[in-house]
């Protein structure tokens, strides 16, 4: 965590008040929505879409709360002033208690990937398994957890959850993107976590005429295509070099990609 203190509601507070009671059962099971946003340079990037996707979770699994889009946008940037440094990252957390949900705001160290990632990139496992609610950015993440940390022991940047239908839709925190050569593919929304920097990478695509089609991934039809890659908030694109122990070209329609929501991401913050 950086920086001295906290939002809760809106209040500042001291970090060392930071305190949830032990018998909030809202807590110890799950009950609660997060999102992540991303300061760079000071710059905070799609503050309303983040604000609308905690409420959206929120309604999905029936987390009441007093507050709406611009009351927590508001919160966001006045706690942001709080925090010294150029470049961080911001974690909102709506947890339920007994009457209502409290809002609570902190900041966070951010993780930069080498930039060789960006160029030579990462590699991923497989992994079986499937999140609830998977429209929802719940706390129930100890599926996502094991998967992700199965990943790190295998010195991989992510796992791709692979479903009870042998369709690969997601990482544990990330979209997932394939593609021919000539198309980009991704799940359908209604079947995924509908990522902040997915919706806005479906933007700079079409603005810039390049075909994305929302269709699902059987595993067994990986060696069909020829590239893949994985967004999200703090990474950006992250392009796929190994898949398992299968290696895999990065294609030029992947590099493009990655050239545009950089150029869009430059017009695009606050």
């Amino acid at each position: 965590m950086l920086g001295k203190y906290f939002s809760l509601n809106g209040k500042l507070m001291h970090k060392e008040k930071a305190l949830i009671p032990i018998d909030n059962i809202e807590f110890t099971y799950g009950f609660g929505v997060y999102e992540n946003l991303k300061i760079r340079k000071k710059l905070l990037y799609f503050p309303e879409k983040h604000c609308e996707r905690i409420l959206n979770s929120a309604n999905i699994i029936g987390l009441k709360t007093k507050l709406n889009e611009h009351q927590i946008k508001k919160c966001v940037v006045d706690f942001i002033k709080t925090i010294k440094e150029e470049s961080f990252n911001i974690k909102i957390l709506m947890l339920g208690n007994k009457q209502d949900s409290d809002l609570y705001i902190f900041a966070l160290a951010p993780k930069f990937l080498p930039k060789k990632s960006y160029t030579q990139g990462v590699k991923v496992i497989t992994y079986h398994g499937e999140r609830q609610f998977p429209q929802a950015k719940t706390l129930n993440m100890l599926m996502s957890y094991l998967a992700f940390k199965k990943a790190k022991k295998q010195d991989s940047y992510d796992a791709l959850m692979i479903e009870h239908d042998g369709k690969i839709r997601e990482g544990t925190r990330t979209n997932f993107f394939y593609t021919d050569g000539k198309t980009i593919f991704t799940a359908p929304k209604e079947q995924i976590l509908n990522g902040v920097t997915r919706i806005t990478l479906l933007e700079a695509l079409e603005k810039e005429k390049i075909k994305v089609i929302e269709k699902t991934l059987s595993v067994k039809d990986i060696d069909k295509y020829k590239g893949f890659f994985l967004t999200s908030t703090s990474s950006k694109i992250v392009p796929i070099s190994q898949i398992n122990n299968n290696k895999i070209e990065i294609p030029e329609i992947i590099k493009k990609a990655i050239k545009i929501y950089n150029v869009y991401l430059k017009d695009s913050c606050v």
